[in-house]
């Protein structure tokens, strides 16, 4: 377990540097390209689409036990993405760009989700996550700061070689760490899953609910909330990266102190107020102008980066405690392919809507008062008085 363990935090603190370098700033890249908010959600529903076919190759290959390809796909989509990204071309982003970046994301999230559901417990699951949490701080962080300043300065030869002597490293980082992994070669996997095993999915957690829900917000965040800081921040990158990293340090030191003791609390009530509290930061996403003084506006950002990462922490938690229970493995494929399928759904959806608006942070705050509603639908998630109890 410990040879898995160092396996996983190495390919989760390698990936996120590399994330940190471009792949964070693509909703940015894409704005300065001269694509509008109607585009960009096209890239997104693209972009679910690339995750999804991938997904089937990546379930074969999952299936063979064949890991050192995977991690070696996961490095080498990535890598194919940083080029492309640095390549001055709309059509080619918005099609096989898009692609891309989905495909990167599936050998990426699902051999991590994978990697993780391996080395923990429902004892531990909040405190292993707080401590991927923190991981990702610093390596992201660490990636951010140093994307930012190199597309500031548009050091992009720099930014590219740094991108793929990192790929090339990590993969012989990892080549190298799995021969230490036997139980993960040992351990029997499930075969590759069938449409049919995906669609007759069904428990008593209202998990497909949840499923078919999460994506959109992962995705607000991570590209919609992204750009809305990019606006807030006057269009200035270094500046965004800066406010990130800066975000990220003091969300590294709040879940350093909570992170062992949400394993031993009332895992429902922690669970009922992390929604609340993400419910609330949507409200605010939906507030906060560039006419808000600085104190108000920073304020702002950091309360919400905190009752997001608050809810990520709960919610991860309960999603590695109930995949735990039967078949992980069809669990968490299930999740992404629901997940996916929505995004491309939701995103056609709002990139037909959002092509009738003209000030693009109107547009993603209304987007972000419609999504609100949205999130209580996480109460439903896994309550079972008779199947869920921990220590108050």
């Amino acid at each position: 377990m410990a040879g898995l363990s160092r396996t996983f935090y190495l390919f989760s603190g390698i990936h996120s540097f590399l994330l940190g370098l471009l792949p964070i700033f693509i909703p940015v890249i894409l704005w300065d390209k001269g694509l509008n908010i109607s585009a960009i959600s096209y890239f997104i529903a693209l972009t679910a689409v690339g995750f999804i076919i991938a997904l089937t190759f990546w379930d074969r290959l999952r299936a063979l036990s064949n890991w050192s390809v995977i991690i070696a796909l996961s490095f080498l989509f990535e890598a194919l993405l940083v080029m492309l990204l640095l390549w001055d071309s709309q059509r080619l982003l918005l099609s096989v760009g898009a692609l891309l970046n989905g495909a990167a994301g599936c050998f990426y999230w699902s051999t991590q989700r994978i990697l993780f559901q391996s080395i923990t417990e429902t004892n531990n699951s909040g405190d292993t996550f707080g401590n991927f949490q923190i991981l990702v701080v610093f390596a992201l962080k660490a990636g951010i700061l140093i994307g930012s300043y190199l597309l500031d300065a548009v050091h992009i030869k720099t930014l590219l070689f740094i991108s793929l002597a990192m790929s090339l490293g990590g993969y012989w980082l990892l080549r190298r760490s799995l021969e230490n992994v036997s139980e993960l070669f040992s351990s029997t996997q499930p075969k590759a899953f069938t449409l049919t095993d995906i669609m007759q999915f069904k428990d008593n957690y209202r998990s497909k609910l949840i499923f078919l829900t999460d994506g959109l917000f992962l995705f607000l965040e991570s590209y919609f909330w992204m750009l809305s800081l990019y606006l807030l921040t006057q269009e200035n990158i270094m500046q965004l990266g800066v406010l990130v990293v800066c975000l990220s340090i003091l969300l590294a030191l709040i879940f350093f102190v909570i992170k062992k003791r949400i394993d031993y609390m009332n895992a429902q009530r922690i669970f009922i107020i992390s929604i609340f509290g993400y419910a609330f930061s949507w409200f605010l996403r939906g507030e906060l102008t560039t006419q808000e003084g600085p104190v108000i506006l920073y304020a702002g950002m950091l309360l919400i980066a905190f009752l997001s990462s608050f809810f990520r922490l709960a919610f991860n938690k309960r999603f590695y405690d109930l995949a735990s229970r039967d078949n992980p493995v069809r669990y968490i494929l299930c999740k992404s392919y629901y997940s996916q399928f929505m995004l491309v759904v939701f995103f056609s959806l709002i990139a037909l809507l959002s092509s009738m608006g003209s000030d693009p942070l109107k547009q993603l705050q209304i987007l972000y008062d419609l999504a609100l509603p949205l999130v209580f639908v996480y109460l439903l998630y896994g309550y079972q008085k008779e199947a869920i109890k921990t220590p108050a």
